[in-house]
């Protein structure tokens, strides 16, 4: 059958498909192109909705030995931006070469674009049903690995991402670092502690008393907090969910030990009921569902603490965490 002007329907048909498919090609990637480029960080304080990244790259099976920067683009999902960085090439035991200063949140990995030895411009991009996603808690630096790229095809690019001890140096005594902590971004499991609640604090002040910010106080008494986790048919991450708490345990400490100033008898325990998210990496609910202990400033302080800390979250699980404190 043909069409007014002489051309064959199912032609006619076909062509518009290909200009919508066309169409489809051209627009999608103006949200990489609209991408926020990431400021360097120097050791300077975080805000206290910022934190910091660091990943080594490295290029692998290049017929021409490949030494160029790695453009990378994530995806913050609360922010709903993009951000874009270009990092340099390392050896997988050297400190990070930069560290780079984003708002606080969950990630994901979006493209990462490399031009090889031969000068080919190289792409890998990330798959919906298959989401690389990180994590990046305030005023703490999220170590994403080591990421090794090597060719696929003629212009594609390969990226096989593997998780790495820390390798982070602190040049300033830990009284005076600006990094709370060092956590594995992928798993929100804490690699090492560096200014700890202090720098947490601070951030929260604005940094504008630091001699009442890191005085200490010194206490008699011997302080005994136990917590166990229960998280039901999730109970397979109980063990990285109290490494985290473990890691903090002298925050959530510090919550009764306020409290023993106003009533030197407290003692007792606390049930909480939680909610993980997957998408902050944190815990983003949490109540109290029973227990003896009824002091409430105890109890939000508490609360306020461990919806601070990184967990090592992969999908949205219900728990309980119970705690319980004596002091002798």
């Amino acid at each position: 059958m043909l069409s007014s002007h002489g051309v064959p329907i199912l032609i006619v048909k076909r062509c518009i498909f290909a200009f919508i498919s066309l169409t489809f090609l051209f627009v999608a990637p103006v949200g990489f192109s609209q991408a926020v480029a990431v400021k360097e960080w120097k050791g300077e304080y975080f805000s206290r909705k910022e934190g910091g990244l660091f990943v080594k790259t490295i290029a692998s099976g290049f017929r021409v030995p490949a030494l160029a920067n790695v453009q990378v683009t994530v995806y913050g999902i609360i922010q709903q931006k993009y951000y874009t960085f270009s990092n340099t090439q390392v050896t997988p035991d050297a400190a990070p070469r930069e560290i780079w200063k984003l708002p606080s949140g969950k990630y994901q990995v979006s493209r990462i674009d490399f031009t090889d030895g031969a000068g080919v411009r190289r792409m890998w991009l990330a798959k919906q049903d298959k989401p690389i996603s990180f994590l990046i808690p305030r005023v703490m630096l999220s170590n994403l690995g080591l990421w090794t790229l090597s060719p696929e095809g003629v212009s594609g690019l390969g990226v096989k991402f593997e998780t790495a001890p820390n390798t982070y140096i602190e040049k300033n005594p830990k009284k005076d670092s600006s990094v709370a902590a060092v956590i594995n971004g992928f798993t929100g499991s804490i690699q090492q502690i560096i200014g700890g609640k202090q720098v947490v604090d601070a951030a929260d002040k604005g940094y504008s008393d630091q001699n009442s910010i890191r005085a200490t106080a010194s206490f008699t008494r011997q302080i005994a907090m136990f917590y166990k986790v229960n998280l039901f048919k999730h109970n397979r991450y109980s063990k990285d969910v109290l490494g985290s708490l473990a890691a903090f345990d002298a925050n959530l400490r510090s919550c009764y030990t306020v409290a023993l100033e106003k009533n030197s008898a407290l003692k007792g325990d606390l049930v909480l009921q939680i909610l993980a998210s997957a998408k902050t990496g944190t815990i983003r609910q949490a109540t109290r569902s029973k227990g003896t202990i009824s002091d409430g400033a105890m109890i939000d302080c508490i609360l306020a603490e461990i919806q601070q800390i990184p967990m090592p979250v992969q999908e949205n699980m219900v728990g309980e965490l119970t705690f319980m404190f004596e002091a002798k």
